[in-house]
């Protein structure tokens, strides 16, 4: 009977689970009393992510034992696979009471109080652990997560140091000093450490799309070897030397492209889903834009600062216009730099394909910008531009026609305010993201991948424009899923503003 246990779990290490289970299930049939198989048996289910069925046999295994602190630890590990945390804390609880030295239940049990945000109990819990083997560099780690989500970001760093002099080969815990170093604004810190990540973890997606979005607002001053920031860098050096007080001619752009298509297809190579469409010039205020949208979508109410949200819309005709806006908005000066947006429309039913966007803080701004905006638009893309005011976003205009009114819109519904109160109080310990940071001007490797979807759309919609750009166009699966049941409205769409 031992010989078969040995050959069960022989087969289960060599990855052989089938095998290992089926002579799990033939030592049960002689003996059923046999606690370590069933632990095995659990453990293979585990591994095949059957986590019902590995809590089934764990249990058996207690049954037998009440004092197998290992099935107590494989049930708290299930429990916090299939999100049931609570029964994930008194499993791993009951395997410490059972062995108050099992330092893998301690940091389990922290880890489950980290996905509860009860974060102190988590520090807690990661000091015994540490108490119970100060070489954990794992412990270290959890700790620093806590103190980080706790903004005590110091402490939080210094044991995120801790757990890499203990261990210099774990990618995330220099992910999480990146992430930490980014909420004290010390950009170059974070990104040596997003750098380092990649170079342990080139899959760390994570990694990858926080260091491209760090580089849209800040130029490292180090060398580092690492594709994504020399690519940066190398776009960079293309100045957009383009007059805003003259036509921007579609030579200029394609000319533009093929610089900026060469650089990426040379120096630029990753594995990660390009999956954005729209290229942003952002300033430093916080517009909140996904509070907005959680408090709509969960009550059917617009936001009351969305009120005073009025955006300037303008319509291109082509693939070729979005790139001459795109330059216009990089090198417009606007008095408060307002964010604004070149991007294809991806949304079902909604009008238009090619938009630019600019926020404005009230209808008197809005104005304003549009009177120094238009005489830019005719010198650089054409007299007959579509430029008009729109109130906050298109969604909010299906649910209350009023609302997209200017002059004589709907007023904000105070009793409203009980909705976002509701949002905020379920919120309120989740706001821990970065302040919003000006944009740098130039080209940026996001806009140039972005500009890679942008000729993809208009291949796919029939836009015979993108048949200038003296390069192959990479299809975007991302798009290919984004406009999935909607090429003939985007196609008809196109017809509409150009035959």
């Amino acid at each position: 009977m031992r010989n078969d246990f040995s050959k069960a779990l022989f087969s289960f290490q060599s990855g052989k689970h089938d095998e290992a289970k089926n002579i799990c299930e033939e030592i049960l049939k002689q003996d059923n009393s046999n606690s370590q198989v069933f632990n095995l048996y659990a453990f293979i289910l585990y591994y095949e992510k059957n986590f019902n069925a590995a809590i089934e046999k764990w249990l058996q295994a207690i049954k037998i034992n009440p004092n197998y602190k290992e099935a107590f630890n494989g049930c708290g590990n299930a429990y916090k696979n299939l999100n049931k945390l609570n029964e994930a804390v008194k499993n791993f609880k009951k395997a410490i009471n059972i062995e108050p030295k099992y330092l893998e239940a301690y940091l389990n049990l922290a880890n489950v109080y980290i996905k509860l945000e009860q974060f102190d109990e988590a520090i807690d819990i990661f000091n015994k652990s540490i108490e119970l083997d100060n070489t954990s560099s794992q412990a270290y780690q959890g700790k620093g997560l806590g103190l980080m989500k706790l903004k005590k970001f110091d402490e939080a760093i210094l044991n995120f140091k801790e757990s890499i002099l203990l261990n210099p080969n774990d990618a995330n815990v220099f992910f999480n000093l990146a992430a930490t170093y980014e909420k004290i604004e010390e950009w170059e810190e974070a990104v040596d450490c997003f750098v380092k990540t990649l170079k342990l973890n080139p899959g760390h997606r994570d990694a990858y799309e926080n260091l491209l979005n760090l580089l849209e607002f800040y130029f490292p001053k180090k060398n580092y070897e690492n594709f994504i920031v020399k690519t940066n860098n190398l776009l960079k050096q293309n100045n957009l030397n383009i007059d805003l007080n003259t036509e921007i001619s579609d030579d200029k752009i394609i000319n533009l492209y093929s610089k900026i298509s060469e650089i990426l297809g040379k120096n630029f190579y990753n594995n990660f889903l390009n999956d954005k469409s729209q290229i942003f010039r952002i300033n430093t205020d916080d517009l909140n834009c996904k509070r907005h949208f959680e408090i709509f979508n969960t009550f059917n109410v617009i936001p009351k600062f969305c009120f005073e949200c009025y955006k300037i819309q303008i319509n291109l005709k082509n693939v070729l216009e979005l790139f001459k806006l795109y330059v216009v908005f990089d090198k417009i000066k606007l008095n408060k730099n307002n964010q604004r947006k070149c991007m294809i429309e991806t949304r079902p039913k909604v009008e238009g394909n090619y938009k630019g966007l600019i926020y404005c803080s009230g209808l008197s701004e809005a104005r304003d910008i549009i009177k120094y905006l238009l005489p830019i638009t005719k010198k650089t893309i054409r007299d007959d531009l579509s430029i008009f005011i729109k109130r906050g976003c298109t969604e909010f205009a299906v649910s209350y026609p009023k609302y997209k009114e200017i002059d004589n819109s709907m007023k904000y519904n105070e009793d409203w305010i009980d909705k976002e109160k509701i949002i905020d109080e379920k919120n309120k310990n989740k706001n821990l993201n970065n302040p919003s940071q000006e944009t740098l001007t130039g080209l940026s490797i996001t806009d140039g991948l972005i500009m890679q979807n942008w000729l993809s759309f208009a291949k796919s919609i029939n836009d015979e424009s993108y048949k200038k750009f003296r390069t192959d166009i990479i299809d975007s699966n991302y798009l290919k899923d984004k406009l999935s049941g909607q090429i003939q409205h985007r196609i008809d769409e196109f017809k509409k503003i150009n035959f």
